[in-house]
């Protein structure tokens, strides 16, 4: 008897150990079922999305390429091409936009040039992009004073890192282009003893101190070779260099900025995405 009890008893625990499973089932089973039902769909509309992103991005590498191609063949039809893809935003679209601005100014439309150069800057770019096109604006718009210059580079020069040297030595050169010659003189000498300053800012800043000492005490540099030699130097140190076949992911963005406009090649001072990966995207 004491083992049919047992037995008995232990079919009664399991039948409530059911009964309160079922209970417990019923009340949360919809929510737990949901639950799972949308983790699913989660992960399924991420891989969709993941999907058309990249797909999206394939076809911007493309177009770009294509556009950078007809360019050299077609200035005017390239360059349209480009404005398309810049339309579409992102690391291809900056880059569209560094490329078509270059195309500019490298045909002696620079006022195209400028033009493009500001709307970068004004755009959603990411900031290492916007950076590098304030220096490009401001250096073209050299010849229009000190004022616009300033405007075009707005807080840059007030910076640290090496888009900051490049704006500063680009605002000793709108001060010698004014006849600022004391102002220049200190801008360059500053320049040419700071440790952080890349090399060649170094270099030219170090030359173009002599020129506005020179022209301080009196002596004509206007028109001298040595003079426009070391502007196109400045040109070519803050220009980007020529685009490559490799396509940017998201975290290469800021490498895209130097990798489109005029076809020069820019010294090795020249801004790289090594000091923009420190501050990406802030």
């Amino acid at each position: 008897m004491a083992n049919e009890d047992e037995t008995i008893l232990r079919e009664v625990d399991q039948e409530l150990a059911e009964e309160r499973q079922w209970a417990m089932f019923r009340k949360h089973g919809p929510a737990v079922i949901g639950a799972a039902i949308a983790i699913v769909v989660g992960v399924a509309g991420w891989q969709v999305w993941n999907h058309l992103q990249t797909s999206k991005a394939e076809k911007l590498a493309i177009e770009f390429l294509d556009a950078v191609d007809t360019l050299e063949e077609d200035p005017t039809l390239g360059r349209a091409e480009l404005e398309k893809v810049a339309e579409a935003k992102g690391g291809y679209g900056a880059l569209a936009s560094l490329r078509r601005a270059g195309s500019y100014a490298a045909n002696g439309e620079r006022l195209k040039a400028i033009e493009t150069y500001r709307e970068l800057a004004a755009s959603d770019a990411p900031r290492r992009v916007r950076e590098l096109a304030q220096i490009r604006a401001g250096y073209l718009s050299l010849a229009d004073g000190r004022d616009v210059v300033m405007s075009d580079l707005g807080n840059l020069p007030e910076a640290s890192g090496p888009f900051g040297y490049h704006a500063r030595e680009v605002m000793a050169l709108a001060a010698l282009f004014e006849e600022d010659y004391e102002v220049a003189l200190s801008s360059f000498r500053a320049l040419s003893i700071d440790l952080g300053a890349p090399e060649g800012v170094r270099g030219r800043a170090e030359e173009l101190a002599a020129l506005a000492e020179a022209a301080k005490s009196g002596v004509n540099i206007t028109g001298e070779t040595r003079v426009d030699d070391l502007l196109k130097a400045v040109g070519e140190a803050t220009a980007p260099a020529e685009t490559s076949d490799t396509a940017p992911t998201d975290s290469e963005n800021t490498d895209s900025e130097n990798s489109a406009a005029e076809p020069v090649d820019a010294p090795e001072d020249t801004p790289s995405d090594d000091h923009a990966d420190h501050n990406h995207e802030e």
